[in-house]
């Protein structure tokens, strides 16, 4: 299964099943501020598995916060009885428990069902796509970028070998996947993460033009950064749109030993290096 299918269906089912929550408790007396908390679940839902855990986490935070302040008037009015404390920590609770814990799993999910569907498209160590799936990925986007115009962009993040140049291999192993989940949790779930063969790490950012993805490179390579304890130019981030650097994606693949695929239209810029 797709996990676009998967994240469709999840929706659905989500969707049906706070209607129906809804719906039941209309009768015999409605409470219409539990009713949009039984709402706001399906907006934490949807942030947990389009964006993953960190979607989930602020759509759960946006959650809380707007109960809190549907409750407001009567907390001011009456003050902050036990049972309005208690609903606001079981929907806490709740929010916090589909965001985070949803997020995550949903995270895990997309990758486990690439590897069902084909092992060969799972770097053993790190659990993010390997250089074969990254080559027809963007093969493919290339060649939708050209035939409709769909727009994607990309990065390359590079860790300097010294970081783990001196690490014994099972250590060097456990940075590495640890970098992945870094940058996987850091990223939306509709957005891929492979390893080169090289150890450099490729982010695809489908539909997000060069400006976004230079946001989310230099997030990511801050994180990275950060969780290695490393300089700030040990840690770099090359980042790439096919409206502006379809020849530098293509010269990528080729060096990549991947066939080349037909460029989509438009002069090349120079990838630029992003920083904090």
């Amino acid at each position: 299964m797709k996990y676009a299918r998967f994240e469709l269906l999840t929706i659905a089912v989500g969707a049906v099943a706070v209607l129906a929550t809804v719906a039941l408790s209309l009768w015999p007396q409605p409470d219409y501020l539990e009713i949009v908390a039984q709402l706001l679940l399906l907006v934490v839902l949807v942030g947990a598995v389009h964006w993953g855990r960190k979607g989930g986490l602020l759509g759960a935070l946006g959650a809380l916060i707007a109960y809190v302040v549907l409750r407001l008037p009567s907390i001011v009015r009456v003050g902050l009885e036990a049972e309005v404390l208690e609903l606001i920590l079981i929907r806490g609770v709740t929010f916090g428990f589909i965001g985070i814990i949803g997020g995550e799993i949903c995270g895990r999910i997309k990758y486990f069902f690439a590897r069902l569907e084909d092992s060969l498209s799972i770097d053993e160590h790190t659990r993010v796509y390997n250089q074969k799936f990254v080559c027809q990925l963007l093969r493919n986007s290339l060649a939708s970028s050209t035939r409709y115009g769909t727009r994607f962009s990309m990065a390359l993040l590079e860790i300097a070998p010294c970081l783990t140049a001196e690490l014994r291999p099972s250590r060097q192993r456990t940075v590495v996947r640890t970098v992945a989940d870094h940058i996987r949790n850091d990223v939306r779930l509709i957005d891929d993460v492979g390893r080169l063969d090289d150890g450099r790490f490729v982010m695809v950012f489908p539909h997000t033009p060069k400006e976004g993805a230079h946001v989310a490179a230099t997030r990511v390579r801050m994180g990275v950064r950060d969780v290695l304890g490393a300089k700030d130019d040990s840690v770099t981030a090359t980042v790439y749109s096919s409206e502006e650097d379809s020849d530098a994606i293509t010269a990528l693949l080729d060096s990549l030993g991947c066939a080349s695929a037909q460029p989509a239209s438009g002069s090349y810029i120079s990838p630029e290096r992003t920083r904090a």
